[in-house]
């Protein structure tokens, strides 16, 4: 069986005129489904997902899917139910469909249709059920209103979507909670907002470094344009994280000028959030268009920013994040994780937090760091920066967006974004760092820090106030949210005046865009809405109680495989051919806490035999 993370595997500008075709992860998966190179396949993702419909079939067709179900039949098949009453030819489409999903996953279970009818009658259910399987158009012609909403519900509850996809959102994980059936609490989030105001000083800074983005850009050729916008975009994100990450940045490129090895920016930072673009920008093509972009620039004009934005006291939300944290250790909230998305704004913060006497750990690209009684910064690993937060060690850990995947702290109840991504998700992706099963607190906070009268600020109003980001489910609203960096790096290349205008653009298209989507047919979580009924599911053959009797028991082993018992819950493991013993446990929370130097031995592991 192989396990992939779904959400890295997608075609290229899907649902766009003249599409591209499937991305590298998605052909190799492609080609082994079709060569038929592994025995099973399970897709996976914690990341909220980004989707066109078509995505939705790419992935399932890897599942394998009835004939019948073509891309288009797919589409057609939920445009359809969503429109509510559909033509006679367009109802017998839908239950030919539904008849080629019976024949391939089995009959449709008469409990499910039952729920769907009036008071749960089994003569109605039967009825229903007979309809859609028939061939012949006219029971479903005789169904009356009531019934004809009942079968299309049915149709939505029994596609292929509902068979292959096991999706489980908070909400639905709460709501088991609540009716006893799971007894793993799922924290609600409490978000605050704050829109700080500018001192007049940083005004004139932002405004200033805001018109030296638009005028270099307008003044680029066609052929330099993309190189230049990227440049500036760089500047642009920079600014609204921390004026101590664009001063840092201005200074690469000044140096620049006489050095262009020395005008490089921090690759894997600085490229583009934006994942609708057809061409995916790669570190090298980064490099060229840094240096090309560098013949467009003024060195005068960047000096005269620098001294501008060095001329500035302590930032205002710099200010405002010392009172959050504090604000956060009165509500009980003894640590905190805060969020960047650059290292230069997190040297930055971290002198500032270490000034006003907070504990305070690190981890970015750079790895894990704490702070030595000398004062200078030790690195140290991932597993022990884990370790050293989990035991109280700091009541801050300081984070890059390198530790938004793979870092999960239960334990922690606080959250503080420093600055905004401009694709939102990348929040939401911060916030799964503590919004995770077994987090302690009932309830855990999210502060979200922005500067007011910015672009991203007003984004981030209008859809909090509009849909309730980071607290509800974005569902069908997140291929709209995918394409907010596009649009935001559109109005910052533009001149002061036509960026009012597009800002304005801006907010009334998504305004539009997200009340078109709330009436669209297709929504996942609709697709793939479980009932309030868990399966059955049948006693496991192997427990991790039962492997961990293995590892103690050499008789039970393979031959000439060495087993040591290091403590209650961690054993080595040494087979006939390895130089050296590897660390292996049965325990999960162990194996969490050492997951970069402990293997979890259990079927999937590269230490497990191999019983085929």
């Amino acid at each position: 069986m192989w396990c992939w993370t779904r959400h890295h595997a997608r075609r290229k500008n899907p649902g766009a005129p003249g599409e591209g075709g499937p991305n590298l992860l998605l052909r190799l998966m492609q080609g082994m489904v079709q060569q038929q190179r592994a025995l099973g396949l399970l897709l996976l993702t914690a990341t909220p997902m980004q989707v066109h419909p078509v995505e939705v079939w790419d992935l399932v067709s890897l599942l394998g899917l009835p004939p019948e179900w073509s891309p288009q039949a797919f589409l057609e098949y939920f445009a359809v139910i969503g429109r509510g009453n559909p033509s006679h030819p367009d109802f017998d489409k839908l239950a030919a469909l539904f008849r080629a999903t019976e024949r391939r996953y089995g009959e449709t279970p008469l409990e499910l249709a039952q729920t769907l009818v009036k008071d749960g009658s089994r003569l109605k259910a039967r009825r229903l059920l007979g309809a859609l399987r028939d061939p012949a158009g006219t029971p479903r012609r005789q169904l009356g209103n009531e019934d004809r909403r009942a079968a299309l519900d049915l149709l939505k509850a029994r596609s292929p979507l509902a068979v292959l996809i096991s999706r489980h959102t908070r909400d639905l994980l709460r709501a088991y909670f609540r009716a006893g059936k799971v007894t793993t609490p799922i924290a609600e989030r409490r978000v605050l907002d704050q829109f700080l105001p500018m001192t007049d000083a940083e005004r004139t800074v932002y405004e200033a470094v805001e018109d030296y983005i638009s005028t270099t850009y307008d003044a680029a050729s066609p052929d330099e344009k993309t190189s230049v916008g990227f440049v500036m975009t760089i500047y642009r994100r920079r600014l609204s994280s921390s004026f101590a990450s664009l001063i840092q940045t201005l200074e690469t490129r000044l140096a620049g000028m006489s050095n262009a090895e020395q005008a490089r920016f921090n690759g894997a930072e600085d490229l583009p959030d934006d994942e609708t673009a057809e061409d995916v920008v790669d570190a090298d093509d980064a490099q060229l268009m840094e240096r090309q972009a560098l013949q467009r620039e003024e060195q005068t004009e960047i000096a005269r920013l620098i001294d501008m934005a060095r001329a500035l006291p302590t930032d205002t939300k710099a200010r405002a994040l010392v009172d959050a944290v504090h604000a956060l250790q009165e509500q009980g909230y003894t640590q905190a994780i805060v969020f960047t998305q650059y290292t230069d704004t997190l040297d930055f913060v971290r002198d500032v937090l270490v000034g006003e006497g907070l504990s305070v750990m690190c981890f970015s690209g750079r790895g894990g760091e704490v702070m030595l009684p000398s004062g200078d910064w030790k690195t140290i690993s991932r597993e022990d920066t884990k370790r050293r937060f989990r035991n109280g060690d700091a009541q801050v850990l300081l984070c890059t967006d390198a530790a938004a995947e793979g870092l999960n702290f239960q334990f922690c109840g606080a959250l503080v974004n420093y600055d905004a991504p401009w694709n939102p998700m990348r929040v939401e992706q911060r916030i799964g760092r503590i919004d995770r099963l077994g987090q302690k607190f009932e309830k855990i906070a999210v502060v979200n820090l922005m500067y007011e009268d910015t672009v991203e600020a007003d984004v981030y109003a209008a859809l909090r106030n509009r849909i309730g980001l980071f607290t509800s489910v974005v569902g069908k609203l997140q291929p709209i949210l995918s394409r907010l960096p596009h649009r935001i790096a559109e109005a910052a290349l533009a001149s002061r005046e036509e960026r009012t205008r597009l800002r304005a653009n801006l907010l009334s298209t998504l305004e539009e865009e997200v009340a078109e989507s709330e009436s669209e047919a297709f929504d996942i979580d609709a697709a793939t809405r479980d009932a309030m009924t868990i399966p059955f599911l049948p006693a496991p053959p192997l427990t991790m109680a039962y492997l961990a009797r293995v590892l103690r028991d050499a008789d039970l082993l393979p031959p000439g495989v060495e087993v040591q018992q290091r403590s209650e819950i961690e054993f080595s493991w040494r087979a006939p051919g390895m130089p050296e013993p590897l660390r292996a446990t049965t325990d999960l929370d162990f194996y969490e806490a050492h997951s970069s130097s402990v293997e979890f031995w259990s079927a999937g592991s590269p230490l497990f035999p191999d019983i085929a």
